[in-house]
């Protein structure tokens, strides 16, 4: 069974995509999530004061007490050395989707973002089939697990059906989808993902971060970058 975890950076917007022009959606997928885990409380333990620091908006700590990574409060430092520390062990790959948004409005899909619940659950769907039928993932049972806070409830039940609906009932995938969601403060690998998000995004803005996405492409850490629209 392959366990993917998501999370996502940046909006989907037409109508402000000159200011926010991206949505990134992280996919990370273990090949030893408890090992992977461990280097998680390493990093948080290693860098629990630069993290502290950086918790302007109170989002990672609560007082003292060290609560969730959040990509979107790191430092730039923090960010390359959660690119060095993390990819050095081979424990996990990234896989991306990436939404331009300007391209989306001129093309005239602005229609996708009138639902963004379902836009999303979309480009899971259509980056998934990419992936199986290129053979970046295998075709057989698929667990993915997801931040709660990002899906309205209707949104949740709904995912895991139209998946299966779409993979499985067209020949994609020959096992079965789950979909769970966690809050993710309890769980340490979607956080992994909500920085890899970031990061990207940060790059797609700013080029602050080419050496790092150059190591990661040349270490096979990013599997593969799926864009949308498709041309």
């Amino acid at each position: 069974m392959e366990h993917i975890y998501i999370d996502e950076s940046g909006s989907m917007t037409i109508n402000y995509c000159d200011i926010h022009p991206y949505f990134v959606i992280a996919m990370v997928r273990t090949k030893d999530s408890v090992k992977l885990k461990k280097v998680f409380k390493r990093f948080v333990s290693k860098h629990l004061h630069e993290l502290k620091a950086a918790d302007s908006k109170g989002s990672m700590f609560t007082g003292n007490k060290f609560k969730e990574l959040k990509g979107n409060c790191f430092t730039p430092k923090l960010k390359r050395e959660f690119v060095r520390y993390f990819c050095r062990n081979e424990h996990f790959e990234v896989f991306y989707i990436i939404a331009d948004n300007r391209k989306i409005a001129q093309n005239n899909e602005g229609i996708l973002y009138k639902n963004t619940a379902r836009a999303f659950n979309y480009l899971i769907r259509l980056s998934l089939e990419y992936y199986i039928k290129n053979g970046y993932l295998h075709n057989d049972n698929l667990n993915l697990q997801l931040d709660e806070r990002n899906e309205k409830t209707e949104a949740k039940h709904f995912l895991e059906n139209y998946l299966n609906t779409e993979l499985v009932c067209n020949h994609v995938l020959s096992g079965d989808c789950t979909v769970s969601y966690f809050d993710s403060g309890n769980n340490h690998i979607i956080q992994i993902a909500d920085v890899f998000a970031n990061l990207m995004y940060s790059e797609l803005k700013t080029n602050s971060y080419t050496k790092e996405f150059d190591f990661m492409k040349k270490e096979k850490y990013i599997k593969h970058v799926f864009r949308f629209p498709l041309t």
